[in-house]
């Protein structure tokens, strides 16, 4: 797509001239096109030029003007040209479209120019309805991605108005999560990869959330925290919310939110683990049925239990943990991939390294075989950054 010229949004951002008065204007000016050609020919300066008015604004006939038409930007999301536009609505038999269609209100006279009225759009438009009442699966209908929008200032972000639809009493729980995978190009009209990982963070966020490019710009658009079904008291009723659907309150809530009531002193709590719970507490931890790190000093608490059970490891790639597994090392590849944050209770970069640095040790690919880094890259950035920092390969 051409970079977008839009002549309406640029009254409401740059404003007309100084003084400028189109209603004054037009007598001189019976056509819009008289200063305005580029709305309908390819190539023809949108804007009128500063020898056009100095043809008249000349400081005899009229007082001299100054004035200094825009560089071509893009200052709006809106997918619209004007010239494929007026293409479209004539091959469309759609004659009577004129610039006053869109740049006048309904009952004012034609030069009573103002920036684009959007209830002029939808009423030519399908869905014929209110702006923010459209579905939202529809923006991307008429809106470029945020990313793309390079011309919008962060604080004209701050201001995009919010759709009713986010404003539903379930829209910060799952019905966000609904909407986003149904319409993810819809989303990415206002937001960007920055602003879900707010909330979505770690290695492995929901595919509608890696979709979306990076932009520090979403991050003006303001989180609601707290859902309005939270509200009214909901910490005495919500007991029976989170045991009918624990997986919906997971989108936003960790085990240690629950625990912050439920149990504020673990030191006078006894039997919190059901019996037996030590003797299959290994597999509980790996599946990460459980988080360890919510209740205990994993690096202290568990490695003291550990020595005194007498499962300790004799040296870097001898047996020990991993419930005294000897050959455990094999296949720790598979492991770590799966559940690496188990294997940080214990282990350090410097760990790792002294097999998997490129640059020494004994050389072996941490990545394994047939990865595809630069898609990986694309998907998460982040997770590159635990071990390659800010200096991810590849640029």
């Amino acid at each position: 797509m051409t970079p977008l010229v839009l002549f309406v949004v640029a009254l409401a951002t740059q404003g007309s001239p100084p003084g400028f008065d189109h209603a004054r204007h037009a007598r001189v000016f019976p056509s819009c096109l008289s200063c305005h050609a580029g709305a309908v020919r390819a190539g023809a300066p949108l804007w009128p030029t500063a020898a056009g008015c100095a043809a008249c604004h000349d400081g005899t006939v009229q007082p001299a003007v100054t004035w200094t038409p825009p560089q071509p930007q893009r200052v709006s999301n809106l997918r619209f040209e004007h010239v494929r536009h007026v293409a479209v609505s004539a091959a469309r038999g759609a004659a009577a479209t004129t610039c006053a269609t869109c740049h006048t209100a309904v009952g004012q006279p034609r030069m009573a120019v103002r920036a684009t009225v959007v209830e002029r759009c939808m009423d030519c438009h399908s869905p014929r309805t209110a702006h923010l009442a459209v579905a939202d699966a529809a923006c991307a209908t008429c809106h470029v991605p945020l990313a793309r929008a390079q011309g919008l200032s962060r604080a004209a972000v701050a201001r995009f108005p919010s759709p009713p639809s986010h404003r539903l009493p379930l829209f910060g729980g799952r019905e966000h999560g609904r909407l986003a995978t149904a319409a993810d190009a819809s989303c990415a009209t206002c937001h960007a990869r920055n602003f879900c990982a707010q909330c979505h963070a770690g290695a492995t966020p929901p595919r509608a959330v890696t979709a979306l490019a990076l932009d520090a710009r979403s991050l003006a658009i303001a989180v609601n925290r707290v859902p309005a079904s939270h509200r009214d008291n909901f910490a005495d009723r919500h007991a029976a919310e989170a045991a009918a659907s624990g997986a919906t309150c997971s989108a936003c809530h960790v085990r240690a939110d629950c625990l912050a009531c439920h149990r504020p002193a673990p030191g006078a709590g006894s039997g919190y683990h059901a019996p037996g719970f030590l003797v299959r507490h290994p597999a509980a931890a790996y599946g990460r049925q459980t988080n360890c790190a919510d209740c205990h000093n994993v690096t202290a608490f568990c490695a003291t239990c550990h020595v005194r059970a007498g499962i300790t490891s004799r040296g870097p790639l001898r047996g020990g943990y991993h419930d005294a597994k000897q050959f455990f090392l094999v296949g720790h590849g598979n492991a770590a991939r799966q559940g690496l944050e188990t294997c940080v209770t214990c282990h350090a970069e410097r760990d790792c390294a002294s097999c998997h640095a490129a640059g020494g040790g004994r050389n072996f690919n941490p990545h394994g075989r047939d990865f595809d880094a630069a898609r990986l890259k694309r998907k998460n950035p982040e997770v590159c950054t635990a071990c390659h920092g800010a200096a991810i390969p590849g640029g």
